[in-house]
């Protein structure tokens, strides 16, 4: 009986350190897979906004996310919002707003590389993109956001999710719409 229990009596201490909001285990297959999953999450508006575009476009895409939680993503996209005289109850039920935000941060195309490359809302962007670290990943200027691919390791796939940073604390984390 002892060394039945033996298993299960390591494993609680494990599951205990996991996040409350359960263990994450799933591995996305392409962008569109990964802002599916993410817009599981309740408080990831973000996600849930890009999804009907998304569903829209065929054709390899390459999305840009804020490398954030779910949390700071909605705490910044109220800040942007704020400043524009409105509030994220009036983007959850906004689709053309929430259409503007997807294409203002959806590139139609498989993968980002140097050169200007313009997103869905037609904006021109210019992408400087250059191979870092050991493992390869593409790391790309993308005007004034920083982006790493986040599934490049999944490659050859249709699409690329481009983890954003900022350079300057306080600096937009998505591009306006």
């Amino acid at each position: 009986m002892t060394r039945r229990l033996l298993p299960l009596a390591l494993t609680l201490p494990l599951l205990a350190g996991c996040d409350p909001q359960g263990l994450d285990l799933y591995s996305p297959k392409d962008a569109r897979d990964y802002v599916r999953s993410c817009a599981r999450a309740a408080s990831d508006i973000m996600c849930r906004a890009m999804q009907p575009t998304l569903a829209a476009v065929s054709g390899p895409v390459s999305v840009l996310l804020p490398n954030m939680g779910d949390d700071d993503r909605r705490d910044a996209l109220a800040q942007f919002l704020a400043g524009r005289g409105t509030t994220r109850a009036a983007f959850r039920s906004d689709a053309a707003l929430q259409a503007a935000f997807a294409r203002a941060n959806i590139f139609p195309v498989a993968q980002l590389r140097t050169g200007t490359l313009r997103t869905l809302d037609g904006t021109p962007h210019e992408v400087a993109c250059t191979v870092s670290g050991s493992d390869r990943t593409p790391d790309c200027q993308i005007d004034t956001l920083r982006g790493r691919d986040f599934l490049h390791d999944l490659k050859p796939q249709a699409d690329s999710l481009y983890a954003t940073f900022t350079e300057t604390p306080g600096q937009l984390i998505f591009f306006p719409f």
